[in-house]
This record gives C-alpha cells, sequence and structure tokens, in this order.
C-alpha cells in the first residue's frame, strides 16, 4: 500500500504543475512554429507523458523530458501540415519590442525552418543552446551554427531597414 501511496503522491505532483507545464510547453510549440495548434500539441505531449510517466527515469529532468516530447510533437505536426498546404509560410512566435518599427517578426518567419526553430528557443524563450539543442535533437554546436547563420540572414534582410531611416 506505501508503494501505490508513492505513485500517486508522484502523478498529484505532476498535476499540480500542469499549469507551469502547459504555458511552457504552449510557448515552445509557438516558438518552433506551430501558431495555433500550440496549444493542442502541448495537450497531446501533456497527456502523452502523463500516460508514459514511467518511462521517466529521473524525476528531476521532467521539465526536459516534457520540452523533447513537445518538440517531436510539433515536428510531426508541422511536417504533416507541409504536405497538406506548401504555399504558406511557417509562423514563429517571437517577443518584439514594440518601440521598434521594424517587423523583425516577419523577417524571422522568412528564415530556414532550423534557423527560426533556434531562434525561437533562444531568444524568443530564453533556453540555453545546450537546452535548444536538446528539445531540437542537435548538438549544441549545431544550435550555435543555426544562430550564427540566422543573424547574419537577418542582418542582411534588415540592412534595408538603416538603409531607409538614413535617408533625408
Amino acid at each position: 500500500m506505501k508503494g501505490a501511496y508513492a505513485l500517486v503522491g508522484v502523478q498529484d505532483g505532476f498535476d499540480e504543475n500542469y499549469t507551469k507545464h502547459f504555458a511552457d510547453l504552449t510557448a515552445l510549440c509557438r516558438a518552433l512554429g506551430a501558431g495555433s495548434s500550440a496549444e493542442d500539441i502541448a495537450q497531446d505531449a501533456l497527456l502523452h507523458a502523463r500516460e508514459h510517466r514511467h518511462q521517466l527515469r529521473d524525476e528531476s529532468k521532467l521539465a526536459p523530458w516534457l520540452r523533447r516530447i513537445a518538440a517531436r510533437r510539433t515536428f510531426e505536426h508541422l511536417r504533416h501540415q507541409r504536405r497538406r498546404d506548401s504555399e504558406e509560410p511557417a509562423r514563429a512566435f517571437i517577443p518584439v519590442d514594440p518601440s521598434i518599427s521594424i517587423d523583425v517578426s516577419a523577417a524571422i518567419t522568412l528564415l530556414p525552418e532550423r534557423e527560426r526553430q533556434a531562434v525561437g528557443l533562444v531568444y524568443g524563450l530564453g533556453y540555453e543552446q545546450e537546452e535548444a539543442a536538446t528539445v531540437m535533437g542537435v548538438a549544441r554546436g549545431t544550435v550555435a551554427t543555426l544562430l550564427h547563420r540566422a543573424r547574419r540572414h537577418l542582418a542582411e534582410r534588415l540592412a534595408g531597414y538603416a538603409q531607409e531611416r538614413d535617408l533625408p
């Protein structure tokens, strides 16, 4: 009976933090380009995690485990969506300072998918590069390279803005 009580306690701990996990995963899915499907994907990831909780060996790694599940589900969703409609570009959620009169979000949307995902995770959600690498299923160096390329692409796209501002 004591083992059953411990299991219920673990499950309750998971459920007690549901709102925090849901918000974190929804933001992650948006940053990865899920758009309006972000909440559905986050919910699906949480349900999957709850059903497969026994697979988590180290309770302290719950958040990274949930993020990997949500990221995989988001990537699957994006692949499926791409097959259905290859015309519309993916949307990325990146908080932008409204005082800046430049459409950084539009420029980020035009980045290649993996660069857009890395930018969303690191600059949009504040993940460390190592954490973003885990979520994306790549090495940390790959994330650093993707961010470097993204900054270069953004600088090229936004260079026209600086020239327009300098005109009399």
